[in-house]
C-alpha cells in the first residue's frame, strides 16, 4: 500500500468523521428546552410567529436550543398563559398584550384607541414594538410591575376591523341601531361610549352563534376571523378601521432568562429581533390573502370610513378616563406620543 494512498485514505477518514460530528452536533438532545404557549392553532397568525421563532431559534443554536411551542391554548387562556410565564411554570408567550397588562398595567399604553395609526407604527422601522428605545423602557416597565416579566419581540395581527351583516358601515352614525358585541374591556367599552353606542359584553365562544340567530348583527375583530372560523356565512360587510390594533408581546420569564449563559441569550434576542421583522412581512401579505379570498370566494364587499377623522376625534376624548389603567398614567401616555412624534422619550 502506497503512502499516497494511505493519506488520501487518512484525508477521506477525516472528512467522514467531520461530517459525522457536524451532524451528531445538530442531531444531538438539545441543551435547552423552551415552553412557548399562546393562545392559537399554529397556523393563526400567532402560531406563525411562534413557530417561526422556533425554527430560526434551532437555526441559529445549532439545535442545541429547542423551543417546544404549545400550540392551541393548551396551557389556558391568555391571562393564564401571562400567569404561567410570570411563575415560569413557561418560559414564554406570545400574549395579546391588554391579557398581558393584568399583570404590567404599562402595557395598556399599546391599546388605547387611535394610539396607533398602521401595524407599522408597531411593527414597522423605529416602531414601538420593535427593538429599540421605547421598547427598552417599556421592558424596564414591565419587567418592575411583574416582577418577572421581560419583553423581547412583539408583533400584531393588524387592527381590528368592523363587521355587519347587513350593511356597510361607512360613517359614525351607521353605528346607530345595530347590536353590537365586544368584548367587556374598559378600554373597549369607553371607545364605544365614545362613539354614543351600548355594546353586548358576549362571550367570544358564543360569538358565531349569537350572529347566526341575530342575537347580534355586528362586531369587531382582526377580519382574518371571518375566513378562518366560517363567519362569512353570515358577515357580508367589512369596514378596515384603525382604531384598535392587535398588539402582541413576546415575554420570557426573566429568571429563565438570566440563568442562559450570554451566547443563549444572544441566540434568543437576535432570533426575536429577525423574527419580528419578517413576521411583520406575513401579516401584510396575510391581510391581502384574506381580503382576496373574501371578496372572490365569499362575496364579502369592504367598506370605507367616510368620517374616520370624527371617530378618532371622539376615541381619543375618552383617553382621560383611561388613564387610570394605565401603568404611568398620563406621563407615559405622553412619553408614548412624544416618541410617536419625534423618536425620542425626552
Amino acid at each position: 500500500m502506497s503512502f499516497r494512498y494511505l493519506g488520501v485514505l487518512g484525508i477521506a477518514l477525516s472528512v467522514v468523521a467531520s461530517a459525522f460530528v457536524a451532524a451528531t452536533s445538530v442531531n444531538a438532545a438539545p441543551r435547552v428546552t423552551i415552553k412557548y404557549a399562546h393562545c392559537c392553532p399554529p397556523d393563526h397568525t400567532y402560531g406563525v410567529y411562534a413557530h417561526q421563532f422556533a425554527d430560526k431559534v434551532k437555526e441559529k443554536s445549532n439545535g442545541e436550543i429547542v423551543v417546544e411551542v404549545l400550540d392551541g391554548g393548551v396551557m389556558g387562556t391568555e391571562q393564564a398563559i401571562a400567569q404561567k410565564v410570570q411563575l415560569g411554570t413557561v418560559q414564554m408567550g406570545g400574549i395579546t398584550s391588554n391579557n398581558v397588562a393584568q399583570l404590567a398595567p404599562s402595557l395598556n399604553v399599546l391599546v388605547l384607541p387611535y394610539m396607533n395609526d398602521s401595524p407599522d407604527d408597531l411593527t414597522g422601522d423605529g416602531g414601538l414594538l420593535r427593538s429599540g428605545a421605547f421598547r427598552d423602557e417599556l421592558n424596564k416597565r414591565v419587567l418592575g410591575e411583574s416582577g418577572s416579566l421581560r419583553v423581547i419581540g412583539g408583533f400584531t395581527n393588524s387592527f381590528r376591523s368592523l363587521f355587519a351583516k347587513d350593511k356597510c358601515i361607512s360613517t359614525i352614525d351607521d353605528l346607530q341601531g345595530l347590536k353590537i358585541r365586544a368584548p367587556k374591556n374598559p378600554v373597549m367599552t369607553a371607545m364605544w361610549e365614545s362613539w354614543d353606542v351600548s355594546t353586548y359584553p358576549i362571550a367570544w365562544g358564543e360569538t358565531f352563534g349569537a350572529v347566526a340567530t341575530g342575537v347580534v348583527d355586528s362586531f369587531d375583530s382582526p377580519t382574518d376571523v371571518i375566513l378562518n372560523m366560517g363567519f362569512h356565512e353570515h358577515i357580508k360587510y367589512i369596514t378596515e378601521a384603525t382604531y384598535l390594533p392587535l398588539a402582541a408581546v413576546v415575554v420570557i420569564n426573566n429568571d429563565f432568562f438570566n440563568g442562559l449563559s450570554a451566547d443563549d441569550q444572544k441566540v434568543i434576542l437576535e432570533a426575536a429581533e429577525e423574527v419580528d421583522i419578517a413576521h411583520a412581512e406575513y401579516v401584510k401579505e396575510n391581510v391581502a390573502r384574506v381580503r382576496k379570498a373574501l371578496t372572490e370566494d365569499h362575496g364579502v364587499t369592504f367598506c370605507e370610513l367616510e368620517d374616520p377623522e370624527v371617530w378618532a376625534e371622539k376615541a381619543r376624548g375618552a383617553w382621560p378616563q383611561l388613564y387610570e389603567l394605565v401603568g404611568g398614567g398620563k406621563d407615559w401616555v405622553d412619553t408614548t406620543v412624544r416618541y410617536k412624534e419625534t423618536g425620542s422619550l425626552e
